[in-house]
């Protein structure tokens, strides 16, 4: 039997088991970087973090993020299939795991890339090109971290993480907030 997309978001959405997510790292690849923070956020609860004490020791934190994911019957990110997913696999395999167990994942860069023509697919883009709103009515915006920011997270964990979660945290509600807005988009979700 199978079941229509917009049918099974439905019953995902219902059952609280559809888990946006999204990861900061200090590293665009997983050998030479390290994963800092993990959100997922099941549609309409609040998000969970996870997050390492000091970069490059992120065994707990990856592992942690696997059983949060595996944890859900499907997922939502935003470039996750290009970026988040194997920067995770990358630093599992680092640290002896086994790879995420794949779940039916809904990438919204893909999915809009090939519904929409704008002039940029960013997520902070679509945000603010669409108004999109979250619960309360408020705009839902990008949150940017500075250049210096980024530069500084390894030497002064303790002054910018908190930086780095909040921002986390913003990308997953933002995530979310233009899910329920583009959903009528979506037309298939692969694994």
């Amino acid at each position: 039997m199978q079941i229509d997309e917009q049918d099974f978001l439905r019953l995902v959405e219902h059952a609280q088991s559809l888990l946006t997510f999204d990861t900061e790292a200090t590293s665009l690849n997983g050998d030479y970087g390290s994963i800092l923070v993990v959100t997922g956020k099941r549609y309409g609860q609040k998000p969970v973090t996870v997050k390492v004490d000091t970069p490059g020791k992120d065994r707990l934190v990856v592992r942690e993020a696997k059983a949060m994911l595996e944890d859900a019957d499907a997922w939502i990110s935003y470039y996750g299939k290009g970026y988040d997913i194997p920067m995770l696999n990358a630093r599992l395999m680092r640290w002896g795991y086994k790879p995420l167990v794949k779940r039916p994942h809904l990438d919204l860069y893909f999915t809009l890339k090939s519904k929409v023509k704008i002039s940029r697919r960013s997520q902070g883009h679509y945000l603010s090109w669409l108004s999109v709103e979250g619960k309360e009515g408020e705009a839902q915006r990008k949150m940017g971290v500075s250049a210096d920011v980024w530069a500084s997270i390894v030497s002064n964990p303790k002054r910018y993480m908190p930086t780095m979660v909040r921002r986390c945290e913003s990308d997953v509600i933002g995530l979310e907030a233009l899910y329920t807005r583009t959903k009528s988009y979506v037309g298939d979700i692969k694994r």
